[in-house]
């Protein structure tokens, strides 16, 4: 089974080299701006249950999280 799924990712990656890798950019530059919020947020003057409750929203639902924040 395991040849037969490695075998259509193939074809699919010869036919369109960028199917495979298309939401990486736009997944990374999520990732950054989670990132940048998370490290204020720890710096803030906030408390520790509010800065533990932003960080969970940010982390559980990352566009939402950023966007609220």
């Amino acid at each position: 089974m395991a040849p037969t799924v490695l075998a259509t990712a193939a074809a699919v990656a010869a036919t369109h080299p960028n199917a495979i890798y298309s939401g990486s950019l736009l997944s990374l530059i999520i990732l950054i701006l989670d990132l940048i919020a998370i490290v204020q947020l720890l710096n803030s003057e906030r408390s520790v249950m509010n800065k533990l409750l932003w960080c969970l929203l940010i982390f559980l639902c990352p566009i939402v999280g950023v966007v609220l924040y």
